[in-house]
């Protein structure tokens, strides 16, 4: 158990809340709130970290299970709270008509139709590539040969993504950060690796202040235009940041707990912000205090959400009820 990478989970959902709230000052202030708006956006690459985090998990956790073992372990802790989450979003979808790729998007995490289709839970984008990168990962527990067949497919849909959109997900550029992780969980531990946490939080603060961090929307993420770019920038200073946490030496704490929650954090939060939006929409407040409530209004619902639903759900599903470093 390295109990510093917990900690890291919950890092990255905060950047994520962040980022959010952050835009939501500006649109009720015209401020991004304490932060500059270049360097706020830097929040985006929270994703980033949690897809090379999932690459170092589950390349260590992975080989001591079955394929049916790792299967189960993976859907019982992201599908059951992630649908609960997905009610309210299908809710606010319905008068404007639900449509049966928005379904497919959202409950089978599939977005690659003959048109690309955000889920309804926006969020779940990153959800859509967590789940191919199980599904991968669990072929090849069935059978190590599948590695190769895997990085093949992925070489070929790369270079056909022009022709659609099933190739532009199955061949993602983003996917890359899920193999940093894997290749990261398999150096040897190093003193010295700490220095790729002050290294990689100095690339990212670079391309905030020189303004070359990527931006964009959902759909633009799942397309992935811009995504080797993304990897670039954001996905290599988040694997340095990642192999520098896992040299630290921690024990479980209130932060570690933070980061079992931090899923519960990542799906729940959109609905404390977008709340808290139409309430200042009409009661303005100055754009700090916006960032501060809407990043804490979202812990709080995320820590009683995580102990009210998703810790019973977890139990009910086998979990056994500790601290588990999961992606």
């Amino acid at each position: 158990m390295i109990w510093s990478v917990q900690v890291l989970r919950f890092v990255a959902a905060s950047m994520v809340v962040y980022v959010h709230a952050a835009q939501s000052a500006l649109t009720v202030t015209g401020s991004p709130g304490p932060l500059p708006h270049n360097i706020a956006g830097l929040g985006l690459s929270g994703v980033d970290l949690f897809f090379v985090l999932s690459g170092v998990v589950i390349a260590k956790t992975a080989p001591s299970l079955t394929a049916k073992q790792f299967a189960w372990r993976r859907i019982r802790r992201i599908v059951p709270i992630y649908f609960l989450c997905c009610i309210p979003a299908v809710i606010v979808a319905l008068p404007n008509g639900i449509g049966w790729r928005d379904l497919l998007a959202t409950f089978l995490l599939w977005p690659a139709t003959d048109v690309m289709t955000a889920p309804l839970l926006s969020v779940a984008w990153t959800l859509s590539f967590e789940m191919l990168f199980y599904g991968c990962a669990a072929l090849i527990l069935v059978d190590r040969r599948w590695l190769s067949i895997l990085l093949i497919a992925y070489a070929v849909a790369f270079l056909l993504r022009p022709f659609g959109p099933i190739f532009q997900f199955l061949g993602n550029p983003i996917i890359i950060e899920f193999l940093l992780g894997v290749a990261i969980a398999r150096l040897p531990m190093a003193r010295l690796g700490i220095f790729g946490i002050p290294l990689g939080i100095a690339m990212l603060l670079g391309s905030g202040v020189l303004k070359l961090a990527p931006d964009g929307d959902t759909l633009d993420f799942l397309i992935g235009d811009d995504n080797l770019y993304r990897v670039l920038v954001f996905g290599i200073p988040a694997a340095m940041i990642v192999y520098g946490t896992m040299q630290i030496t921690a024990r479980p704490n209130v932060w570690t707990y933070l980061g079992d929650a931090s899923y519960t954090l990542y799906l729940v939060h959109t609905f404390a912000v977008t709340s808290l939006l139409a309430l200042w929409l009409t009661y303005p407040l100055p754009a700090n205090v916006i960032v501060l409530t809407g990043v804490i209004a979202s812990v709080v619902l995320a820590w009683r959400v995580h102990e009210l639903v998703e810790k019973p759900i977890l139990k009910a599903f086998g979990r056994r009820q500790v601290h588990v470093a999961t992606a």
